[in-house]
């Protein structure tokens, strides 16, 4: 056999004084503290020819398989060069 104790939850407005501000002020401070020594990122450098290059490699790899899909990646390489290089 057991026993279950139900305890009763406290009244509303029955937190001690100041201890909404208390915890605002806490989660403020360890925040500014979760910044420290943060820097914000930089987005990365893309090299658009390299990008181009794998999609070539790829094209090549997939070329036996289906002839039509490879001129499909070649042409798009192309043109991310061309639009973006």
């Amino acid at each position: 056999m057991s026993t279950l104790r139900i305890h009763p939850s406290p009244a509303v407005g029955a937190q001690p004084r100041g201890s909404r501000f208390a915890a605002a002020a806490y989660l403020w401070l360890w925040r500014m503290a979760a910044r420290v020594g943060r820097r914000p990122s930089a987005p990365p450098i893309r090299n658009v020819t390299a990008e181009a290059n794998q999609v070539r490699e790829m094209a090549l790899q997939v070329k036996h398989q289906d002839r039509r899909f490879a001129d499909e990646l070649l042409a798009a390489a192309d043109r991310h060069e061309r639009l973006y290089g």
